[in-house]
């Protein structure tokens, strides 16, 4: 097993771990691999499944008859219910926080950019798969001298795709996170607190590979130039608005990745 593992550097990573440098330093990514292999060796029967279920079934019995005999006395009757008017009061309140959060500026960018890349990958997959051809057919006629130069092209616009494909679909969530944390701590702890810095600066570094995948995703597609140029803009204004409301957030040191 092993014990160089970086404290918390999966709090705050892109969950890309196929591109990721520090798999071998990272416990949650040795758990899951743990856990996948033990998965596939480990099989039960059913009716070890069976007797596994009766088991907890049993155990919850013996709780509820614990804590009819003790907990109620000692513990809950101290607790109150919330009533009917605490309860409306408090979904009131997080209807108002997810309102709030759903208009701020950098979840409206995270959400239009989002939708935007989702629509354009499906749209231009006819440029996407003829240029990929283009650079394949080049490999053709490639000659000693110049041998490899297609190939790589070819894993460099690979790359390119992959990159737009993988950031799109996590800039939103993680934005969502990002502004319910500040809505919810307030404006001095949510710009001081660790996970607030620790989710701003993972999105300042997806959206500036975004914006150099784009950038050389021009080369590329020249076709889709108005797109690509607008997919820049809307990234360049969530970077400028988002170091604006978190502007420690370029310099924190996110554990292992910035250190």
């Amino acid at each position: 097993m092993a014990t160089n593992f970086i404290d918390g550097i999966f709090n705050y990573c892109d969950y890309w771990c196929g591109r990721c440098a520090f798999t071998r330093q990272c416990r949650n990514f040795a758990m899951g691999e743990e856990l996948s292999e033990n998965g596939s060796k480990k099989k039960h029967s059913d009716e070890e499944n069976a007797s596994f279920w009766n088991t907890l079934a049993n155990a919850r019995e013996q709780l509820d008859t614990i804590s009819a005999n003790r907990f109620a006395d000692e513990f809950w009757d101290d607790m109150d219910e919330p009533s009917e008017e605490e309860m409306r009061e408090f979904m009131q309140r997080e209807d108002e926080t997810h309102r709030v959060a759903n208009a701020h500026p950098l979840t409206v960018m995270a959400k239009h950019y989002h939708i935007g890349v989702a629509q354009w990958l499906e749209s231009a997959k006819t440029d996407i798969a003829t240029a990929a051809e283009d650079i394949v057919a080049q490999a053709r006629h490639e000659t000693d001298s110049t041998a490899g130069t297609a190939r790589k092209e070819f894993d460099e616009f690979e790359d390119i795709i992959e990159i737009v494909t993988w950031y799109h679909t996590l800039l939103y969530p993680k934005t969502g996170r990002l502004v319910h944390g500040i809505l919810e701590d307030g404006p001095a702890s949510g710009r001081d607190g660790e996970d607030t810095l620790g989710t701003a600066k993972l999105l300042l570094v997806s959206i500036d590979r975004c914006i150099a995948a784009w950038k050389l995703l021009l080369d590329h597609l020249p076709s889709q130039e108005p797109h690509i140029l607008q997919f820049l803009i809307t990234l360049d204004r969530f970077r400028r608005t988002l170091e604006k409301t978190i502007p420690s957030a370029r310099t924190h040191l996110r554990p292992g990745f910035d250190w």
